[in-house]
């Protein structure tokens, strides 16, 4: 039976994601230099990081915005499109990975030392690192986010055909029940599996489970009429006493409940412990509150810059981080830190408005292209291909 599509209007950009997005970037940004801002930066509301925050976005934005386009094309046109933003994805991850590549091994060239924070196959193996590292199974720090989500991407057809399907409960269901045997399977380390091999920091078998609730909630958001994060006192009282729980144990502002050895797998990132996925959903929920009350709070022009380019300046993190912490004397003081860290931060924004300026001329030269055409508002094309 041929599939029924649907025609959907055309969306419109929601700045509070991009801005929350671009500020995860920032975070993250900063949590990967030894910066004096971590202190703000780094799980300071809490037991989870930025990471988690930037797979769940990812997973709601590509929920809204490919469920859409099952609607619009149909299933088939969905698979034709996540097999390019695979591609495109992947690209993005060469060019990291090979622009980390040749900047550090241009800094071993000219000081004639390789930085021991710098992934040891480049030096002991260019060879092999170049062959590994496309193949995705060489992912040494920073480089194993991009990989992850070409995984991740690479599964939406069979997540979304699911919701559509109506299994919602059978889908989230078996995805968390994943993430629990991870839970009681040794502690994971991506590097010691099969080495040389590299297959990342993050646990792809737990990680799904935040990404996968994110899509469950996009593919919820386009067919919802009300918010999907309304005010109700009696949820939101214990999720606030839940989430201050969390801030005190972080800041050791009450002891822990827990014996060191249970605490500490309770708190895994890479395998996502359940205080850390716990955490994380109680802040996931008050700020989705606080979005949908005040929808200004969370529309942060600068950092929505970051977020609709999300990709590129990813990419540009990856390279500029491994070549500066290839160079211990820049963190010697804390106002080299400092410095450093503005660095960082301006070179983000100006790769995202070197991406603004040229999407601009590409949309100026489109001969469909409008006068009355809002500034956030873009085309399913211009939606699918800013979804990172």
């Amino acid at each position: 039976m041929q599939a029924v599509v649907r025609p959907i209007a055309a969306p419109v950009r929601d700045i509070r994601l991009d801005s929350l997005r671009g500020l995860l970037l920032v975070c993250m940004t900063v949590n990967h230099l030894p910066s004096d801002l971590r202190f703000l930066t780094d799980q300071c509301f809490g037991v989870f990081s930025s990471a988690e925050g930037f797979v769940f976005l990812s997973g709601l934005l590509a929920g809204f915005v490919y469920t859409r386009r099952w609607h619009r094309d149909g299933p088939d046109g969905l698979r034709a499109t996540i097999l390019q933003r695979t591609r495109t994805i992947y690209g993005w991850h060469l060019l990291a990975y090979f622009g980390a590549f040749a900047v550090l091994a241009t800094n071993s060239w000219i000081t004639g030392t390789h930085s021991v924070t710098s992934p040891p196959l480049f030096s002991d193996n260019p060879v092999l690192a170049g062959i590994l590292g496309p193949l995705l199974v060489y992912q040494p720090g920073l480089l194993d986010i991009l990989p992850m989500y070409c995984v991740f991407v690479v599964l939406l057809p069979l997540v979304i055909g699911a919701l559509e399907k109506g299994r919602r409960r059978l889908l989230l269901g078996l995805s968390f029940a994943v993430w629990a045997i991870v839970q009681f399977c040794p502690n994971y380390d991506g590097s010691t599996i099969a080495p040389p091999l590299n297959f990342g920091f993050f646990n792809l078998f737990a990680w799904q489970f935040v990404f996968i609730s994110g899509v469950a909630i996009g593919h919820a958001k386009t067919k919802a009429t009300a918010p999907l994060a309304p005010v109700r006192p009696g949820l939101l009282l214990p999720v606030i006493a839940g989430a201050v729980f969390f801030f005190c144990i972080q800041h050791r502002l009450i002891p822990s409940l827990w014996p060191d050895n249970i605490f500490g797998i309770m708190l895994n990132k890479p395998s996502l412990g359940p205080l850390r996925l716990g955490s994380f959903a109680l802040a996931a929920y008050l700020i989705a509150v606080a979005g949908t009350r005040f929808p200004s709070l969370l529309a942060w022009r600068p950092m929505a810059l970051l977020g609709r380019h999300s990709l590129p300046v990813m990419t540009a993190q990856c390279v500029l981080i491994l070549g500066l912490l290839a160079h211990d004397n820049l963190f010697a003081t804390s106002a080299d830190r400092w410095a450093v860290t503005a660095f960082m931060l301006a070179a983000l924004f100006a790769v995202a408005a070197a991406c603004e300026r040229r999407q601009k001329k590409v949309v100026v030269a489109a001969p469909f292209r409008t006068r009355q055409t809002p500034a956030f508002a873009t085309t399913e094309a211009h939606e699918q291909a800013r979804a990172a």
